[in-house]
């Protein structure tokens, strides 16, 4: 009897430490991914609060001012100082990346996967992919 108790108490302890582990993930999505609309607008919902939140929009300046996803910093893949403004970034917070279609923006999480960033996810189809689902755009002129 006594032995069964003992064995309980390491089955339980067992138990409570697994779904710690299943549990205690932060992002359910893989880190350095490619991601879908839906997928990026539940990501943005539940991150809206976080500091450690960031939507990096790696298209032109020009692109930028026709609409983007709201609260997102503009840092043009094309410019010659790409590279070292990434390393200005905090390789620690999570990143939502998109350009138009999600060429640049793949591009752009493979550069920083290789800089040690922890968590990039690149908006597959871009804004125009966004758009077509009906997302909404901050600062678009009609």
């Amino acid at each position: 009897m006594i032995r069964l108790i003992g064995a309980n108490k390491i089955l339980a302890a067992f138990l409570m430490l697994f779904l710690a582990l299943l549990l205690g993930s932060c992002h359910p999505l893989k880190p350095f991914s490619n991601i879908q609309s839906d997928d990026a607008a539940r990501l943005i919902k539940s991150s809206q609060n976080s500091a450690d939140f960031v939507i990096l929009d790696v298209r032109t300046p020009e692109e930028f001012a026709g609409g983007y996803i709201n609260g997102a910093v503009n840092l043009d893949f094309k410019s010659p100082d790409f590279a070292a403004r990434l390393d200005k970034l905090d390789k620690s917070k999570t990143y939502l990346v998109y350009c138009r279609t999600g060429g640049r923006s793949a591009k752009a999480m493979s550069m920083m996967k290789e800089k040690s960033f922890e968590r990039v996810y690149n908006l597959s189809g871009g804004i125009t992919d966004w758009t077509s689902r009906q997302q909404p755009l901050s600062g678009k002129t009609e």
